[in-house]
């Protein structure tokens, strides 16, 4: 979620795009605007929770249902954006944002002027009404007309990005106007924030560095999406490659391999698979090289020491130093709960395997090991639990909660013939049974053959404050991979790890759509990795707590709700070996983090990867094997995956200390939505999180170390009472 200048599109599945410019997303909630969001809620309209309007919805949803007569009428246009009714509409919307910015640059040097920074951010809403819109559409399985104009008008968009970021005329009115102390708190914070992505862009820079820094911008650009590309790469292997013994299973002549871990019974396989996939591509290390390279040169041109300082820019650890002694200091606190956890593989493993009492667990083994602990300690079925996880009852639980804590509800809300891309999205209002329609979420939860695979969350329209003082209403897409039902007499059920991401990406969501701010270039999730990744994660910890599951989770087909003793082991199937994933999480983000330092580094990728490895992590490093070369959250990511770390150690600390004891409770809720949500990036990050706290003591990287070890080492307690 890096800010870089008028950059409006922030995907939440980690993506690249238009590269800088101060400018978030948006289209008005006024009648100028043909939108989806052109009318106002009655609040008095919001009825009574209804907690099966999913479950109901649901019930009978299948591909086949899909296949029905769309409804007859006029074509409104995707999202009630009326050019949107044929692919032509991009071109006509794109041209309108050139010249509106043309006439609010011009306003900017006027005697007469508004604030600077409300012009800035009204030039920021008009480039992402259309911006943020067009990315999406990129991104979704749509006709290729549709893609094809959204990528045109995606070109004319980042020309104009290009022409407002070298305006150094713009750039330095701004900091005059700043520097004379123009506006509130609020105003300079987010004036200051344009400022900070005009200098991190190279504002200040001659026309020949200019020059130099849109070139190295470009390449970036370029070799990130090779590294990317090839990071995903799957690889088909001549069956006469694998390992004797396991030869005879295969038919084929080549097996596929696409991840790196199996929960075969093999083990042979299994480490032919991990060794397969790891293997070293002379061509990916050039291209990572060449990315390292030409980030650290971009810093460098910008005035950073290293890309690492240049990205923790205004985040929670804000240097890197600081990063660095978190990520040591959290590796230190939980060595001891990961070995525990690899200790129990062993006993697992040397169960199992014959003669296995002299092998050592690999990395290859602990997918399979973790089955194990599933199925036999735990007796987890999927057939037993995913009844009770219907996505209607899901959903009810969604609501459920945000009923509880911040006084909304979900209601599913009819779309008009063209509004919507595919049959099966839904379209919700998030009402406040006081303050009406807050936001829209478009939920597209269902897998499809041309659909991109990634579980994502897309704004269309950020919150801000219009110039009559009522807000604008942010429209956002939710956009997960659920495999529907095929059989019209079954609903669609899930999985613990699809009702995760479905939590997570409603965490998003609800971001977005809380979020009250002055400005939407510092709206909901349009803020810093560290603090948009707080929700979401904090989200995930209601799909684990008895008291609000058993509030929803219910047997598709008797009604009866979930048992305690099965609830009870689905935690701790969770957890088992949480302390194992903390440590190799972290393990990324060192990396990340080192590699992101001055360049070149001290020591080859190799030799520094597996100095990391070998010193902090548990389980043994596996020579000739090259895993950074896979992890493509160095694209997406880039020097900032303690981010996510760093999220999740906040979350926890929330959810302990404030939502553990009620976690339903409205006063509790209420807080966090004034204190949190709703301010997105207009406060500072250890503001925010002070506020959470309301302590006038800074949260320290002590406090989020203890937060995650603590409730690691309960888990580990839990778990081994089951050996006792």
């Amino acid at each position: 979620m890096q800010r870089i200048i008028f950059n409006p599109i922030r995907l939440r599945f980690q993506r690249q795009i238009l590269s800088t410019f101060i400018i978030p997303r948006a289209t008005s909630h006024t009648k100028q605007c043909n939108s989806s969001i052109d009318r106002d809620f009655d609040a008095a309209t919001v009825s009574t929770l209804d907690k099966n309007l999913f479950s109901n919805h649901f019930r009978k949803i299948s591909p086949l249902s899909w296949l029905k007569t769309p409804a007859k009428g006029a074509n409104v246009g995707l999202f009630q954006i009326n050019e949107l009714s044929t692919p032509d509409g991009f071109h006509i919307l794109a041209e309108r944002v050139v010249q509106k910015c043309e006439k609010l640059l011009d306003e900017c040097f006027t005697p007469s002027r508004r604030k600077i920074v409300e012009i800035l951010d009204e030039i920021s809403d008009e480039i992402c009404r259309v911006a943020d819109l067009a990315e999406f559409i990129r991104n979704v399985d749509v006709e290729i007309a549709y893609k094809q104009a959204a990528e045109q008008a995606y070109g004319v968009l980042h020309h104009l990005v290009e022409k407002m970021n070298t305006n150094t005329k713009l750039y330095e009115q701004a900091k005059q106007i700043y520097d004379s102390g123009e506006g509130d708190e609020t105003d300079r914070r987010v004036l200051k924030l344009y400022l900070i992505d005009f200098e991190r862009s190279g504002i200040r820079l001659n026309d020949d560095n200019r020059l130099n820094y849109l070139q190295l911008n470009d390449d970036v650009l370029h070799l990130e999406n090779q590294f990317r590309y090839n990071a995903h790469r799957e690889y088909k292997i001549p069956i006469k490659q694998l390992p004797e013994k396991v030869r005879t299973r295969f038919y084929d002549k080549t097996i596929t391999i696409n991840s790196a871990h199996s929960s075969d019974d093999d083990e042979n396989l299994r480490e032919f698979i991990f060794r397969s996939y790891f293997r070293f591509e002379p061509d990916q290390e050039q291209i990572l090289d060449a990315l390292l390279r030409k980030r650290y040169q971009l810093a460098k041109l910008c005035g950073y020491p290293s890309y690492s300082h240049r990205a923790l820019d205004n985040t929670l650890l804000n240097k890197p130093e600081y990063v660095s002694n978190y990520l040591e200091q959290i590796m230190d606190a939980i060595r001891p709960l990961a070995d525990k956890d690899i200790k129990l593989m062993q006993m697992l493993k040397n169960r199992l395997e014959q003669n296995s009492n002299t092998q050592l667990v690999n990395p290859w083994d602990v997918a399979r090991l973790e089955a194990i602990f599933k199925s036999e300690i735990l007796k987890i079925n999927t057939r037993e639990y995913t009844p009770y996880f219907s996505l209607g009852t899901c959903m009810d639980g969604l609501n459920i909660i945000f009923h509880s804590l911040f006084n909304v509800t979900l209601n599913k809300q009819p779309t008009a013939p063209g509004e919507i891309w595919h049959p099966s999205v839904i379209k919700l209002s998030v009402d406040h049974v006081t303050e009406g329609t807050v936001g829209y979420i478009y939920c597209d939860l269902f897998e499809r053959k041309d659909k991109i695979p990634h579980d994502c969350h897309f704004t269309i329209q950020c919150s801000r404050r219009l110039a009559d003082g009522s807000c604008q209403l942010p429209i956002v897409v939710l956009h997960v991979n659920i495999p529907p039902s095929a059989d019209p007499n079954v609903p669609t059920l899930l999985t613990l790890g699809l009702v995760e991401n479905l939590f997570h990406e409603f965490g998003h969501a609800m971001h977005s759509a809380l979020a009250r701010t002055r400005y939407q270039h510092a709206s909901g999730t349009r803020c810093q990795t560290d603090i948009a990744e707080i929700p979401s994660q904090w989200m995930e910890y209601f799909v684990y707590e008895p008291r609000v599951v058993k509030l929803f989770a219910r047997h598709y087909q008797t009604g009866e709700t979930i048992p305690d003793e099965l609830l009870q082991r689905l935690h701790l199937a969770q957890n088992c070996f949480q302390a194992h994933r903390t440590q190799v999480q972290v393990a990324c983000a060192m990396f990340d983090h080192e590699f992101h330092g001055p360049y070149p580094l001290k020591q080859s990728y190799d030799q520094l990867y597996s100095s990391l490895l070998t010193k902090h992590t548990s389980l043994p490093y596996i020579s000739s094997t090259h895993p950074y070369l896979k992890f493509y959250h160095l694209v997406d990511y880039g020097a900032r995956f303690s981010s996510y770390i760093i999220a999740r150690s906040i979350a926890t600390k929330i959810w302990h200390d404030q939502f553990l004891k009620d976690p339903l409770s409205k006063t509790t809720g209420e807080q966090f939505r004034k204190n949190f949500l709703q301010w997105g990036g207009e406060r500072e990050p250890n503001e925010l999180v002070g506020n959470v706290f309301s302590s006038t003591q800074k949260i320290t990287i002590d406090h989020m170390t203890k937060a995650i070890t603590d409730e690691i080492k309960e888990n580990v307690q839990q778990r081994d009472s089951l050996f006792k």
